[in-house]
């Protein structure tokens, strides 16, 4: 993998603590205005749903609290690895890791793309998957894909951040990782995201 490639999935290695927090903040505030103005929910760590009346204040919330609770968790495990984990890095490789998925729902907001999709969404309310044109079902093979990879890429850069600022370099602490991150995704869903429906 050349050195290009290599900074992409692994920035942490090459850019100060303070450039990467910067570029985390940014794509942060980014997010909210952009789930704020597609109308989309995160009533999931990984998982988005819409939701037309989705506030300004309730998108920050919900980022703030997703994240936060990612990096609670890999912190938690980091130092449990390596005493002298630091919560700012592992705090940076949670905010970068959120670029690919923020790419990824503003992608979905391309009008050909979103037409394609309520397509598809009412095809499969009323059964009529038959109606669907060889074009539509084409952009949404394809945008399944490229969301999937942006997803893969989401992961990789959390892994790298991960490894970077743990020092993890053993099989079982990304067995625990992958645990932090379910674990995360269970108590967002299930805990976390109904409580901030009740504000």
């Amino acid at each position: 993998m050349s050195k290009n490639w290599r900074t992409v999935f692994n920035p942490f290695e090459r850019y100060p603590e303070r450039d990467l927090a910067i570029a985390g903040i940014v794509t942060l505030l980014l997010s909210v205005l952009l789930f704020w103005w597609a109308g989309q929910t995160n009533d999931g760590v990984y998982h988005v749903s819409p939701k037309a009346d989705l506030s300004l204040a309730g998108a920050l919330t919900e980022a703030i609290v997703y994240t936060l609770l990612v990096c609670a968790l890999l912190s938690g495990l980091g130092k449990a690895i390596n005493p002298k984990t630091r919560i700012i890095d592992m705090l940076n490789a949670t905010l970068i890791h959120r670029i690919p998925l923020t790419l990824g729902i503003l992608i979905l907001q391309l009008p050909f793309i979103k037409t394609a999709m309520d397509q598809i969404l009412r095809a499969v309310k009323t059964n009529h998957l038959e109606a669907l044109s060889g074009a539509t079902l084409w952009i949404s093979t394809i945008i399944s894909l490229l969301m999937m990879a942006f997803f893969v890429c989401a992961i990789v850069l959390l892994v790298n951040g991960f490894r970077t600022a743990a020092h993890a370099r053993k099989v079982i602490h990304y067995v625990l990782f992958a645990a932090a991150l379910i674990l995360a995704e269970i108590i967002y869903r299930l805990l976390l995201y109904p409580l901030l429906l009740t504000f």
